[in-house]
């Protein structure tokens, strides 16, 4: 039974491989949990140096590499241009930054391995310190003490701010928060004012009042020095990165209840567009960075701590991410070479920190329901109009066995609603606990998830359990070693989302609900799926979807191993190695069962069962070096050299068996089926790899003016040896234009102001394997022989072409970065041109050529121009406070050539009819479609207008004759819009109220179109299906009674249901992803139930949608991917077969820490 597949022997070695590491890894976190936390003190570590004459800046930065730790501070603040010199030799850091600070009257305070420095002190205005002070202090001035005012300063996430600056405005009186975040100054009366100001996050003003208790919340400043990007193989300080690089942050992802990191990424960052692919649970999503750039793959690359992958969804819970950067021109992005040209997107998870263990619970639940339904004629419209239907047609028709018959309008029939049968109120719930911690040498971290998502379909549900652990630690001076681990397991339940499979199971479930009459009940009087009904003629088509749904089981596992397991060596200062080793290793099981039911066991007749065991890995590993070096005062420069190496093998092995007598589920395995010569078995093995050497410089002079060079060289088994290497190189520069002396007189206005340019050339190896060889294949017998006998035969059945090389981008950015008001308000501005040269086409080939697939030639051009737009404002007075982020996309897609090729049709919207046409002049899979023009009202209209058939009657559609010749046909199609939007935006909006926060998220796109094919079934009129209530109200039934829906007719739908703009719809939306509603109860009360912090919220997704589309769902990247036409993905999506659609999901949730 289940041993016919190497199912069990795999699952073995897959705990073997993944949980002795794990418990080593438990292990070596509960020794460092149980362990004291002592050694975080870094005062006691011993300094030698000398230096002379340099400024306070260098010095700091030579102590940061030599006793290892971190300073905090403002460059303006401290004055650190100032110069100094210093001469210690063994000597505690204590005693190293008294004799240099105090001096300079700068103070400091400890935090963990991170060390706040204070503002200069003068003989008039002078702080008293903390207890965590080790410099000796000026006495205070003597102020008027009327009461004091205590409180505690929390950042954004509701936890303590140590080391913050407190001043009452208009005096000399002062202090600082404790490690704990709490203060506790005097003032003088009701009126007075308190400054709160710390390294890294924005100023504020609190009035007292007659409060004498505050709770302060710092905002993140963005435009602090030490603010560090992730990108590719390291991170850069913001203000100098010279390339186009957005950043998604904990906090955006933390309020989506999403089960995949990519569809985190939907309308945080311009230049992304993400799509759901349909709504079904454990569904992927579709990522596209600027644009469409190739007829093949155009999947963006992630880099998960530093692990690559191209399928992101089952790595990670969204909820373990502590940042993604996505790089999205060529400075960023060509450090990856051959897979970065349709940009990466680098993930870094969260990490334990020095200090006590912390534990974390987040938790939700809810429900999920479907949003808007279609409009669907009732029973007695539905026999109505198609009686209206018979009458048109029977006058014409003179075969008496063709006639229609009229169906008794006193006939008693069901009235079923086969959208509200279908779908479901489904519960969703999600589980995250976590606990990190560690010393000023070691950090772990240990989280666990659960995610149940059962879908609004019947029968369709997805749930995955994770674990992750994260581990670092100094194993010797100078030397660290580290892992990161993801264990996954998920189980999906599916039902037919997209397509119509040829009228076979893997249709749509909800083309089916629409297809179905009113007049036929779900379960028939024996209690079983009603199917054939009294009149087939009328009543008979398509199937029972209720029934489609429960008897599809269609089942898939996937076990998932994604980590990684590094080693730093801090060689010399400046100068750090780093190797990295990492794992995806992904085993996916799937099952599918076609169970024979329906009347007189017509439906998958035989019963079928395919068995299917995928297992794929992936293993790299990178070696960089790093070095930091300043020159001078004046220069700096980073320097990074490489090399990666990437090793991939995947195989599918399984089996088919059918003609199951007892269909019970314990007896579904292959080998139990009846028709013994209907077993089947297949196998297949694939691998390829990758060997890379690449390399970055960064230069900066006075933070002013940047420039960075980066080069990488790839070699790749896929292609022919004389084309198996190619380089790729990028070059920017940036001007930081707000530091200049000239510009200052504006600073006050205009606080950022930084232009900067890139150009590049990428690569996209992603093409299939082996392209340039050509493939053979089995079933090729031949007879040889007087007496006939039957030879086992090969031939190519797919052509080779050796001259095969990398498709490559080439790509310009100018971008502009704005901040006003001390930067509450920040604007970036991005232009680019995105040029793909060098497409993998195929191209014809004659038939004297035999039957072999055509072979694939470097042929296309395609670019994309774009204008990319973000805003972030911030505003809080008191206890009010918000913020509200934008960001907007404007993309225009063309194909420049296709060369020898020819245009490609893709998007199948009926059997050997294809919906959208690549070709140069237009976008990638634009739709090709007749054009309407209105309806004919008489005969005259008829008679004057281009030839469209012989039974063209009044109340048919009328198209355009676009070329003129009077004779509507194929010719006069034409490109009538795109499927690819030339707008993306998103909007958020933050505010919040003393304990109270609210949170909006808006998403939409607009400039696309999207192809209704159902309707073309449902408002076609060619078999008997249900209809729209449009066409129930808005058929035409006379001389101008409509110029939009022609008459209802069977005769006439040869001609009415053509591919046309009639079906072709606005796909623009405006959607409310998300709104939550949150409170943070009082730390006075969370203290007395011993944890920190506790948050309750309300949560809505999906809750209103703006759009001008009929079908169910606008968003959507679907198109009939049941069925293997040639031509798929971007050049065939926006065809609406009838798609599951995205829930409208509310949700009650709980944060807790401890």
């Amino acid at each position: 039974m289940m041993k016919t597949l190497p199912h069990r022997s795999y699952l073995r070695w897959f705990m073997r491989l993944t949980f002795i590491p794990f418990l080593l890894l438990i292990s070596v976190m509960g020794s460092l949990i149980a362990r004291p936390v002592h050694g975080q003190n870094p005062l006691k570590r011993t300094v030698s140096l000398s230096i002379a004459n340099q400024s306070v800046e260098t010095i700091l930065e030579r102590l940061e590499k030599i006793a290892d730790v971190q300073f905090a501070y403002s460059f303006e603040l401290i004055k650190a241009d100032r110069k100094a010199s210093l001469t210690v030799k063994n000597e505690r850091l204590e005693k190293v930054l008294n004799e240099l600070l105090t001096p300079l009257q700068i103070d400091y305070s400890v935090t963990g391995p991170r060390l706040i420095l204070l503002k200069p002190r003068s003989g008039e205005a002078v702080l008293p310190p903390s207890s965590d002070f080790r410099a000796s202090l000026a006495p205070e001035t003597p102020a008027s003490v009327d009461k004091v005012v205590t409180g505690t300063v929390l950042d954004e996430k509701s936890q303590p701010i140590p080391g913050v600056n407190l001043v009452v405005k208009g005096t000399q009186t002062g202090t600082t928060t404790d490690a704990q975040g709490n203060f506790r100054i005097t003032v003088a009366d009701d009126q007075a004012v308190i400054l709160f100001s710390s390294v890294g996050y924005l100023g504020q003003e609190v009035a007292v009042g007659n409060r004498t208790t505050l709770t302060v919340t710092l905002q993140d400043d963005n435009k602090s020095l030490s603010e560090v990007v992730v990108v590719g193989y390291g991170s850069q300080k913001k203000s100098d990165l010279t390339g186009a690089v957005s950043t998604i942050t904990a906090k955006d992802i933390s309020r989506l209840p999403v089960a995949g990191i990519d569809q985190a990424l939907q309308g945080k960052s311009s230049g992304v567009r993400v799509t759901q692919s349909t709504g079904a649970p454990g569904e992927g999503v579709a990522v596209r960075i600027r644009g469409v750039g190739t007829i093949n793959d155009n999947s963006p690359l992630f880099i998960i701590d530093g692990v690559p992958t191209k399928d992101a969804f089952s790595v990670l819970n969204p909820a373990d991410i502590e940042s993604m950067s996505v790089l999205k021109d060529a400075s960023s992005a060509a450090i990856y070479g051959a897979r970065a040209a349709n940009g990466v997107i680098v993930v870094t998870t969260k990490r334990g920190k020095s200090g006590a263990p912390r534990v974390t619970f987040n938790a939700y639940t809810g429900i999920q329901q479907h949003g808007r339904l279609i409009p669907m004629a009732n029973s007695q419209e539905y026999i109505n109009i198609y009686n209206e239907a018979a009458t048109n047609d029977n006058a014409s028709i003179t075969n008496p066995s063709l006639q229609r018959q009229l169906i008794p309008s006193t006939l008693q029939v069901a009235d079923t609603d086969w959208q509200k049968a279908i779908f479901r109120t489904a519960p969703i719930q999600n589980y995250q606990l976590s606990v990190s911690g560690g010393t000023d040498k070691s950090h772990y971290l240990l989280s666990a998830n659960y995610f149940d998502q059962q879908g609004i379909i019947l029968n369709s549900s997805y749930k995955r359990y994770a674990l992750r652990a994260s581990i670092d630690t100094e194993i010797a001076r100078k030397v660290k070693i580290g892992t990161n681990l993801n264990i996954t397991y998920s189980q999906r339940s599916i039902v037919g989302s997209s397509g119509d499979g040829y009228g076979g199971n893997g249709g749509s479930i909800v083309r089916y609900a629409l297809f179905r009459t009113p007049a036929i009940p779900v379960y028939d009087q024996n209690g079983d799926y009603a199917d054939l009904p009294q009149f087939p003629a009328f009543f008979g088509d398509g199937y029972n979807p209720v029934g489609l749904a429960q008897k599809q089981d269609n089942k898939e596992q996937q076990y998932r191993v994604f980590g990684d397991i590094f080693g730093e060596w801090q060689i010399l200062k400046g100068l750090r190695f780093r190797t990295d080793a990492g794992l995806d290793l992904n085993i996916v099981n799937r099952k599918t069962y076609n169970e024979n039911w329906g009347t007189n066991n017509r439906i998958n007749s035989p019963s079928t069962l395919v068995n299917r065991f995928s297992p794929a890995s992936t293993i790299t590993w990178n070696n960089t070096l790093n070095y930091d070096i300043t020159i001078g005062e004046n220069h700096q420069i980073t320097a990074l050299a490489g090399t990666e190496a990437i090793h991939s093998v995947s195989r599918d092995v399984g089996g088919s068996d059918r003609n199951f007598i007892d269909q019970v589920s314990n007896l579904r395995y292959l080998g139990q089926g009846a028709d013994i010569t209907g077993r089947q078995s297949f196998e297949s093995d694939s691998r390829w790899s990758l060997f890379s050497l690449f390399g970055r410089v960064n230069y900066a002079f006075r933070d002013k003016y940047l420039a960075s060079v980066n080069v990488r060289r790839d070699g790749s088994s896929r292609f022919s040896p004389t084309n198996r290497y190619a380089n790729f190189f990028s070059g920017s520069a940036g001007w930081n234009i707000d530091r200049e002396e000239f510009f200052q007189p504006l600073s006050r206005t205009i606080s950022l102001l930084k232009l900067r340019a890139s150009i590049g050339q990428l690569g996209n190896q992603d093409i299939g394997n082996y392209p340039y060889a050509s493939l053979v294949g089995s079933g090729y017998n031949y007879v040889f022989g007087a007496s006939p006998q039957t030879v086992a035969g090969y031939a190519v059945v797919t052509r080779g072409n050796s001259n095969v090389k990398w498709e490559s981008s080439t790509q310009t950015d100018v971008g502009l970065e704005m901040g006003f008001l001390q930067n509450k308000l920040q604007i970036t501005a991005d232009y680019f041109i995105k040029r793909t040269s060098d497409i993998l086409v195929p191209i014809p080939v004659p038939k004297s050529g035999g039957s072999a697939a055509a072979p694939y030639v470097n042929a296309g051009q395609v670019e994309n121009r774009g204008l990319e737009l973000d805003l972030i404002f911030r505003y809080k007075k008191g206890a009010f406070s918000y913020d509200i982020s934008a960001n907007a996309s404007f993309i225009h897609n063309k194909v420049l050539s296709l060369s020898e090729g020819r245009p490609i049709p893709g998007g199948r919207i009926d059997n050997g009819v294809f919906g959208t046409l690549t070709e140069p002049g237009y976008p990638i899979g634009s739709f090709y479609l007749l054009q309407q023009d209105g309806i004919f009202q008489n005969e005259g209209q008829i008679f004057t207008s281009a030839f469209q058939g012989n039974n063209i009657k009044p109340g048919d559609v009328r198209f355009k004759d676009m070329n003129g010749d009077g004779l509507i046909n194929q010719l006069d199609r034409s490109h009538v819009g795109s499927p690819i939007p030339t707008l993306t935006y998103g909007l958020t909006a933050n505010l919040q109220w003393k304990n109270f926060d609210l949170s909006a998220f808006f998403q939409g796109v607009s400039g696309n179109k999207i192809y209704y094919q159902v309707a073309t079934d449902i408002e076609g009129f060619y078999r008997a299906f249900n209809v729209t209530q449009r066409v129930v109200d808005d058929h035409w039934h006379g001389e101008g009674t409509s110029n939009t829906q022609p008459r209802v007719s069977w005769s006439g739908s040869a001609n009415n249901k053509q591919p046309s703009t009639r079906f072709l719809e606005d796909g623009a939306y405006t959607r409310l992803k998300n709104l939550q509603l949150g409170y943070t109860l009082p730390s006075t009360l969370t203290k007395k139930l011993g944890s920190s912090t506790i948050r309750v919220y309300v949560s809505g997704q999906n809750l209103l949608t703006f759009t001008k589309y009929p079908g169910l769902d606008p968003e959507q990247q679907s198109s009939d991917n049941v069925n293997n036409e040639q031509f798929k993905g971007d050049v065939a999506v926006g065809i609406d077969w009838g798609t599951y659609p995205s829930a409208k999901t509310y949700t009650v949730g709980l944060n807790v820490s401890f």
